[in-house]
């Protein structure tokens, strides 16, 4: 005799797929775990001046701490599936939440990376502040894809806590 499912009739064969209901959105939030371990890689920001541009990383800076954000949301989404357990799957948006947030931060405050790097480097807040005055700069597509990728991931852990009650 086969061991109950959870709402299924004493007696009655397990229902396919029971306790799997959130895997859809878990997978949904995977997908966007993975645009912002993507874009931590790619340029933050655009610094341009009479002709001449570069670009800054995100993992020169709080790239680092969207990586490590992403990392941890594709465990707990795939630890989730793999356990059918909804709630441990819906964690997977607090990570994403973390990465949302300084996606924000950076976003607004388009010098806070190239200060990051200039200070790892050794300049002064002085020097640092003087030579960004001079520049013009710019969110480029790598920020875009942690911002994307990042609501998504918040979204995915939201449907499967959602989906993983019904």
């Amino acid at each position: 005799m086969t061991s109950p499912v959870y709402g299924a009739q004493h007696g009655s064969p397990p229902v396919a797929g029971a306790g799997q209901g959130h895997a859809n959105p878990s997978y949904i939030g995977v997908l966007g775990a993975v645009l912002v371990l993507v874009g931590s890689f790619l340029p933050w920001v655009k610094l341009s001046t009479e002709g001449l541009s570069e670009t800054v990383k995100g993992n020169d800076g709080d790239g680092i701490i969207t990586l490590v954000a992403a990392i941890a949301a594709i465990v707990l989404f795939g630890v989730g599936v793999a356990m059918r357990k909804a709630a441990v799957s819906a964690a997977g948006a607090l990570p994403g939440l973390v990465a949302l947030v300084f996606a924000v931060l950076n976003m607004v405050d388009k010098e806070r990376l190239p200060t990051q790097q200039a200070e790892d480097k050794g300049a002064d807040s002085d020097t640092i502040k003087e030579a960004l005055q001079s520049l013009d700069l710019s969110n480029s597509y790598g920020i875009y894809i942690v911002l994307i990728g990042a609501l998504v991931t918040v979204a995915g852990g939201v449907l499967a806590y959602l989906r993983g009650r019904g």
